[in-house]
């Protein structure tokens, strides 16, 4: 591999597994260009300490043996143009609009350093996997499972936090079941959350029934859920001590709030998901990059694990509410129109004298 051909990963600036998405695909893109990964995020990352570090350096190691200083160069070439030598460790407010991050642009870009801030997931990477590379013919999940094992290495006193909460509440107790239940700003990103959330019971009872559940790991970051399953299932609940929020905190999630000590907040998500993974059964939110973490860190046999997503009926509800919603908000910016803009339809025009 040339050591002048960089891709530089920068923070998405989203949720933790979010961010960890978007790495993911930039390091299969990086092997399909042939370029050396280097993941920096930067003070756009929601858990970075401070602008001079790079977060993802505060709880994973490097995926190679090169840093920032190394694309920094003043004879380098970038893409997207927006970017130079001396730019490249500040962030891009206008990324929202995708100027220049057409992905065939960037994947074909002859540029030293390819700078990616912007998610793109594995799939649409897939059209450009050859016959000669190890994931032609996977499915993206199969794909996001080895990216996962072969990139992703804890720093070790996170590996250890995680495994002594695991000798201490799970492990030796009978068979484990993780569940990971949304509450907080989740209310506004999935309509119906609350109906979604309710058929996690129904399921925990199958699993209990058929095959002899001892301890219910719960991962939320929602108080009232937590209080609700101590109430129903007493003792058979373990969880970490992290923060947590109101049922519908929309504006006021933990993974918005402000840290002390900001690299916590990230061993928070973190512990909670491998733990979940630990676990001989998962029951998930479809929607949400912890319970898609989980599937992905292990092979999980089909009858052990379940991902809720909203029903054909739900789906075809929120399609005709959506549509009704936008019928009306286009019938109240017609009559506006009509009320601003008067001589337009038939009435007096006031700007003439």
């Amino acid at each position: 591999m040339p050591n002048d051909r960089f891709l530089l990963i920068k923070s998405w600036g989203c949720g933790f597994w979010s961010d960890v998405d978007h790495v993911m695909g930039q390091l299969l893109a990086a092997e399909l260009t042939n370029r050396i990964p280097v993941i920096h995020w930067g003070p756009n990352s929601l858990y970075a300490e401070s602008f001079k570090t790079n977060a993802f350096d505060l709880y994973f190691e490097p995926v190679s043996n090169y840093t920032i200083d190394d694309v920094i160069k003043y004879n380098y070439t970038y893409f997207p143009p927006v970017w130079s030598y001396d730019n490249v460790m500040v962030e891009d407010l206008d990324k929202i609009t995708w100027a220049y991050r057409n992905l065939g642009e960037m994947m074909n870009t002859s540029a030293n350093v390819l700078v990616s801030d912007v998610h793109y997931f594995i799939k649409p990477l897939i059209n450009y996997i050859k016959k000669d590379h190890w994931a032609y013919g996977m499915t993206a999940h199969q794909i996001y499972r080895t990216l996962f094992d072969k990139y992703l290495k804890l720093k070790p006193d996170i590996e250890q936090e995680i495994q002594d909460f695991y000798d201490e509440k799970l492990k030796d107790k009978g068979l484990t079941l993780s569940v990971h239940i949304r509450g907080g700003d989740k209310v506004r990103e999935v309509e119906n959350l609350g109906r979604l959330n309710k058929r996690y019971y129904k399921e925990i009872e199958n699993f209990s029934a058929m095959n002899d559940i001892k301890k219910i790991l719960l991962l939320t970051d929602c108080e009232d859920i937590l209080k609700e399953f101590l109430r129903l299932y007493g003792d058979k609940v373990v969880y970490t001590e992290c923060r947590r929020g109101a049922l519908s905190a929309t504006e006021d999630a933990p993974h918005l709030q402000d840290y002390s000590a900001k690299r916590r907040k990230g061993i928070e998500i973190i512990k909670d998901t491998y733990l979940g993974a630990k676990c001989d059964y998962f029951i998930g939110n479809g929607y949400s990059n912890v319970s898609y973490t989980i599937k992905r860190l292990k092979d999980w046999p089909d009858p052990n694990i379940i991902l809720f997503y909203r029903d054909l009926n739900d789906e075809k509800k929120l399609a005709k509410k959506r549509v009704k919603e936008e019928s009306n908000r286009r019938l109240m910016e017609s009559k506006n129109h009509r009320l601003e803009y008067s001589e337009f339809y038939g009435g007096v025009n006031t700007y003439v004298e």
